[in-house]
């Protein structure tokens, strides 16, 4: 059984090291070169400061639960107006393929929408990250309402295209 509860301070260290892993994971998608170690990470000011973030006004963390044991955590933001965020998701590798971060979105769905001042809900996704796509889609997130557009600083190693809209995009 899958269960959403508020993130509490218990839970730090174990969601520090499921926040390295995201943000190397993420990294990696972009630059395949770059080799990032989860201790880095973990005792990184940046990470620590991104969760103060994550627990602060308009946000809301929430730790994963399988079976009543931590498995991932879900970030929430109520950016204004009148669609919340699903920022970021985390299910550890070990439990990926077995539809928690499916049911994690469904529970999060849940809980925004009892705020009846939100009737939407967004979730970004990088381009390479495919196996997100797909489980976004699944889950009925069809619509594009937004396109973040980015200009490489340095040499761009994105070796894939998509066309969109009449434009070549790398990715």
């Amino acid at each position: 059984m899958i269960d959403l509860i508020e993130y509490t301070s218990k839970y730090e260290n174990e969601t520090l090291k499921r926040m390295a892993d995201f943000f190397g994971f993420h990294i990696g998608l972009y630059n395949a070169n770059i080799s990032l170690n989860e201790a880095s990470f973990t005792a990184n000011q940046e990470t620590i400061d991104t969760l103060e973030k994550w627990i602060s006004k308009n946000h809301a963390l929430y730790i994963i639960l399988y079976d009543i044991v931590p498995v991932g955590f879900v970030h929430i933001c109520y950016r204004g107006g009148n669609v919340a965020w699903i920022e970021d998701i985390y299910v550890d590798k070990e439990r990926r393929g077995e539809g928690i971060a499916s049911q994690a979105i469904k529970l999060a769905e849940e809980i925004i929408a009892k705020n009846k001042d939100y009737d939407a809900v967004c979730i970004d996704v990088v381009m390479r990250n495919i196996e997100a796509l797909k489980l976004y889609f699944r889950l009925g997130y069809t619509n594009l309402s937004m396109i973040t557009v980015r200009k490489e600083l340095y040499k761009n190693e994105n070796n894939k295209e998509v066309n969109l809209l009449g434009f070549d995009f790398k990715y």
